[in-house]
């Protein structure tokens, strides 16, 4: 039942079901309940008692999920960053005011990509990509904060 039922609601889609159901075959049973067993390396089902010891445990999973969690190939994160570039990318460009008249101010592209170029030259130059990627969301969100603000 709970491979067919997910979600708040009955799921509509037969490949989202088979998918389910075969995620329930593999993960719902008696073997989940011993010590060895793992979702995925890493994410083990918590043996807590109180409530303060299941907040503890949700504060040491990674803030990033890899892909291979999900039963993705590792590639799949390149489309995920790709496309969140673009999202923001595109946000920046749409929040930029747009041209009133005609005449030699500069176009929401090259504000863009002034921008974007600002950004790269504040980095470090030997920063940590992975220490950078759990921050990912904060940034983007203090970005867009600060385009508001000036």
């Amino acid at each position: 039942m709970i491979g067919e039922v997910q979600y708040g609601g009955r799921v509509t889609d037969d490949y989202d079901k088979r998918l389910l159901n075969t995620y329930a075959r593999v993960w719902f049973s008696e073997n989940m309940f011993g010590d060895a067993f793992e979702f995925y390396k890493g994410y083990k089902i918590p043996r807590c008692r109180t409530l303060e010891d299941y907040r503890s445990k949700i504060d040491t999973l990674p803030l990033v999920d890899s892909p291979e969690c999900f039963g993705l190939h590792s590639n799949a994160d390149i489309t995920y960053q790709t496309n969140n570039t673009d999202a923001m990318l595109s946000t920046i460009v749409n929040i930029q005011p747009k041209d009133s008249g005609g005449g030699g101010g500069e176009t929401r592209e090259s504000v863009v990509y002034r921008l974007a170029e600002d950004m790269l030259q504040k980095l470090p130059q030997d920063y940590n990509p992975y220490e950078v990627r759990g921050l990912r969301e904060l940034f983007i969100y203090s970005l867009i904060s600060s385009n508001y603000c000036s």
